[in-house]
């Protein structure tokens, strides 16, 4: 996926998931991820939930109102940015109304900021997205804000007005910092081959993975990927208090309104995931990008929470990592 776009499919769904949190931080707000190790503080209001995931860091205001923000880096764009944005709104099914282009403005501390505004659909509903691009020193990022174009919070402005001045504290507090190489880490305990990759008083759960997968999030949702890229994660569904049939409804209409072609190829099928009370599994096949995508999903339930098990593969790659998909869901411990 484009960076832009993927960025924007993940915060528009992370309401879904859970994380944790930091503290040492600006009046009113909350860190989202900060330190050498990154190279920046991030804050967010201190009432919104954190969502960040792998190299995203991320913040969402609740499970009902999905107004959300990021902050990921980038590489240098080839070209230039104006040209980048631009090529990045291909990647949208329906084109975006782009109403703000390459407006210079502030960002923190950063040596350059780009700002871009544009307003499109999701799960048909109306969203305006405001996107900054900045550079400081060698380093280069995109800050994000999205929110609905609807009356949620307030029946006299918009939802993405009403957090103007949140968003704008947000923007003013953002500090680059000197950024530290990567820090060593204890290698992980292994049992028979396969490495705990989260942490259980964050994530809720234990789950091992063979030692040759990467580790790209261990925080509240956790994920890991193969070698070709084929990704495996485990989170907990915050989405509770239904059944696990409305709760795929609910997942397909998401991703209905960001990829095409989704085929269910088998659903509700009794399933297990370690030693939950319940499980069920979904496979089914999207297109995005020209790519054909094959998912495997299990949603699972325990005494108190849902959990939701995720491969997701090219076509080409699916069968290939199917077996040890199903060997790993099998070590889960809740």
């Amino acid at each position: 996926m484009k960076k832009i776009f993927s960025v924007l499919i993940l915060i528009l769904s992370l309401s879904m998931l859970f994380a944790c949190s930091d503290s040492d931080l600006p009046e009113g707000m909350q860190l989202v991820k900060g330190g050498e190790d990154v190279g920046y503080y991030f804050y967010a209001p201190e009432e919104w939930t954190l969502s960040n995931y792998g190299q995203i860091s991320a913040a969402y205001a609740s499970n009902v109102d999905s107004s959300s923000i990021s902050f990921t880096y980038i590489g240098e764009p080839e070209g230039t940015i104006d040209e980048y944005f631009t090529k990045s709104l291909d990647e949208f099914p329906v084109r975006p109304n782009v109403t703000v282009s390459g407006e210079e403005t502030t960002f923190g501390n950063a040596d350059k900021a780009v700002k871009y505004v544009f307003e499109h659909e999701y799960t048909e509903h109306k969203f305006r997205t405001m996107q900054i691009f900045v550079s400081y020193e060698d380093r280069f990022g995109i800050f994000t804000y999205n929110s609905m174009l609807e009356n949620v919070s307030s029946s006299e402005e918009l939802q993405y007005d009403f957090y103007k001045e949140k968003i704008q504290s947000v923007i003013d507090n953002f500090l680059f910092v000197k950024m530290s190489g990567t820090q060593d880490t204890d290698a992980p305990e292994l049992i028979d081959g396969y490495k705990l990759i989260s942490d259980p008083s964050i994530a809720k759960f234990s789950f091992y993975v063979p030692e040759a997968m990467k580790v790209d999030e261990a925080s509240g949702i956790v994920t890991a990927s193969f070698a070709d890229g084929s990704n495996l994660s485990l989170s907990r569904a915050t989405a509770t208090g239904v059944v696990v049939s409305e709760y795929w409804e609910t997942r397909k209409a998401e991703l209905s309104g960001i990829v095409t072609d989704l085929q269910e190829i088998e659903v509700n099928k009794e399933a297990s995931l370690g030693n939950s009370k319940r499980a069920f599994s979904y496979e089914y096949t999207f297109v995005y990008n020209n790519t054909k995508y094959h998912v495997y999903q299990v949603l699972a339930v325990t005494t108190f929470d849902g959990f939701v098990y995720t491969y997701t593969a090219t076509e080409s790659n699916y069968s290939t990592h199917l077996d040890d998909v199903k060997a790993i869901a099998g070590k889960v411990e809740f």
